[in-house]
């Protein structure tokens, strides 16, 4: 009995060690499409967005909304709160080219680089199921928006690819992070642009995350009721 205790306590150690869960224990699944009537996204929901669109014709954040899934089973015991919640704090971003290369980019601007985010994410009740939470970063900050425009310039290409890991620690105090969440997205100029009526101003968002992806911005205040 004593050296199973003892290969116990040696497994234990070894786990707070490396201070992680193994992999695919978190994953990022997709980029969620957010509800316009009510601005909000569901972990569970079945719309996401298919492919990216950043516009290189106004500077906004290009904002996802990730789909985040535990694998961590509950290990709650009479005498021990639950210790696999897990609290996703950030991403750590990677601005590929379409041909995998990792840029460097104008102004100095740091890649990879990382990015806030806030979400628990309760553990599942059996082996084999799967938890998810939805999240929302500011995956490319408004201040890369000239060099990504440079980029395009200097490149030829009409894309870039990001490589999206989620950080996490346990409430038990592992880490861990996700495989990377490779997401196209495809650059344009105006395309997300549109008409608006007074009192709307030029720049404006329309939408609940505006500027990018699907989510328009005024282009031209147009008033539907003026005398031509």
């Amino acid at each position: 009995m004593s050296r199973i205790i003892f290969v116990a306590m040696m497994l234990a150690v070894a786990i707070a060690g490396c201070n992680r869960f193994p992999d695919l224990t978190l994953q990022v699944t997709a980029n969620l499409q957010p509800d316009d009537t009510n601005c909000s996204v569901s972990a569970t929901q079945e719309e996401v967005v298919p492919r990216g669109q950043y516009d290189l014709a106004i500077v906004r954040d290009y904002v996802m909304t990730p789909r985040i899934e535990s694998y961590l089973v509950d290990n709650t015991i009479e005498i021990q709160a639950p210790q696999s919640n897990i609290s996703v704090t950030g991403f750590d971003v990677t601005i590929k080219l379409p041909d995998g290369v990792i840029p460097e980019l104008s102004g100095g601007l740091p890649n990879p680089y990382t990015v806030t985010s806030t979400v628990v994410i309760p553990p599942s009740e059996a082996i084999g199921q799967v938890s998810s939470g939805a999240a929302l970063a500011r995956m490319i900050p408004a201040n890369y928006h000239q060099a990504l425009v440079d980029l395009s310039n200097a490149s030829g290409f009409d894309s870039i690819v990001i490589d999206v890991r989620a950080n996490g620690t346990t409430s038990g105090g592992f880490s861990n992070q996700s495989p990377p969440f490779s997401w196209p997205i495809d650059f344009c100029s105006g395309c997300l642009g549109t008409t608006c009526p007074p009192p709307a101003e030029v720049g404006d968002g329309v939408g609940c995350f505006p500027g990018q992806d699907n989510w328009q911005y005024c282009a031209e205040i147009v008033d539907p009721e003026a005398t031509p």
